[in-house]
């Protein structure tokens, strides 16, 4: 009966223990599972801050991005996604409220393997002569060794460089009103036309001079007949071209006179820049439109893409005039380099006449060819 007892407390201690140890464990896995939850929960919270984090540095890029004017609704394939990859990240800043890009102008190119510009004789006999494809827009001096480039005079100082382009030239009177000024002044000469006869003598008066080519405008109602439009064939385009070749032997660098609807249309630019290529020529972007295609074919075509900052007489009277000039001369300062465009209005002469002595003293003002050929 004693043993009974005996055997009997042993068995309830033992249930005791036991019973104790599954409420440590009961404790033990409630602790646990709390901890889990609460780790869980703040993994699940860092994930979330660190892709908010992702999306706010996305948006930032999203809007440099269209800032850059890659136009938001171009169609893509596979070469205009890399092409768009390929573009450098701008840097900008704020001037009187608006952003400027501020470009690299720290490294000057040898003139010698970068010069673009041809004898003019050997162009002239040889209008139809082909580029190499895989060359860029220098040739090949083995295959061509009778044409040769011409020395260009490097920049005179480290001054910020303005080049300022006088578009629409067409008369001896506009040859001679830019020559008065005595400041290197970029004439842009429309080609000949039952409108401008003259146009091919009055490049004569120049030794550096560029050519305005009439393009499509979205909305324009005066475009000159000879204005290249959207949907023109490979064939018309590369007439047109090559007939400004024969005209105009000495010119390398070519504008857009009007041009924002055939300048936003990808395909129509790259025949364009494909027959540019082929009588060595090298487009520089009016830039009428924040969707022009220019910069993306400048970069598939291997060249620089050199676009207007200013235009400097949209507005007609001197004072405003003079303001875009100083304009154009603070850009420059950000920059390092600006290019302004004008036209032959008697304001614009005099506005610039006024404006000799600070465009002297606060920059280099140069041809279009210099940006293009010293500098990146």
């Amino acid at each position: 009966m004693e043993q009974d007892k005996k055997n009997s407390a042993q068995r309830s201690r033992a249930l005791l223990y036991i019973g104790i140890l599954l409420c440590i464990l009961a404790v033990a896995m409630a602790i646990y599972t709390i901890a889990s939850n609460y780790k869980n929960t703040s993994k699940a919270h860092n994930q979330t801050l660190i892709i908010e984090n992702i999306d706010r540095y996305f948006e930032g890029r999203r809007q440099d991005f269209t800032i850059f004017d890659v136009p938001r609704n171009l169609e893509l394939n596979i070469t205009d996604e890399v092409k768009i990859q390929m573009l450098p990240t701008p840097n900008f800043t704020k001037l009187d409220g608006e952003l400027v890009e501020i470009k690299k102008v720290d490294k000057v190119i040898n003139s010698d393997a970068n010069s673009t510009i041809n004898n003019s004789k050997d162009l002239n006999s040889n209008p139809n002569l082909k580029a190499n494809p895989s060359q860029k827009l220098a040739i090949n001096s083995s295959e061509n060794s009778n044409i040769k480039s011409k020395p260009t005079n490097k920049p005179k100082s480290n001054k910020p460089k303005l080049a300022i382009i006088i578009d629409d030239i067409s008369t001896f009177y506009h040859a001679k009103k830019i020559k008065s000024l005595g400041l290197n002044i970029t004439p842009s000469i429309f080609p000949i036309s039952q409108n401008y006869p003259q146009t091919i003598s009055v490049a004569r008066e120049f030794k550096f001079y560029m050519i305005h080519l009439p393009l499509e405008a979205i909305n324009y109602p005066y475009q000159e007949k000879n204005t290249l439009k959207v949907g023109d064939s490979i064939e018309k385009i590369n007439k047109q071209i090559a007939k400004i070749r024969s005209d105009f032997p000495n010119a390398i660098y070519i504008n857009n006179h009007t041009g924002s609807k055939f300048t936003s249309d990808y395909s129509s630019m790259k025949i364009l820049f494909n027959s540019l290529k082929t009588y060595k020529m090298i487009f520089i972007d009016s830039y009428t439109t924040k969707e022009s295609k220019a910069g993306i074919l400048s970069k598939e075509f291997g060249n620089k893409y050199l676009k207007r900052d200013v235009f400097i007489d949209n507005n007609k009277d001197e004072k405003a005039i003079i303001n875009q000039i100083r304009r154009a001369i603070k850009i420059a300062k950000i920059s390092g380099q600006a290019i302004a465009i004008g036209h032959p209005y008697s304001q614009t002469f005099k506005a610039l006449e006024v404006m000799k002595n600070e465009l002297k003293s606060e920059v280099e003002l140069v041809f279009v060819k210099d940006l293009y050929e010293f500098y990146n």
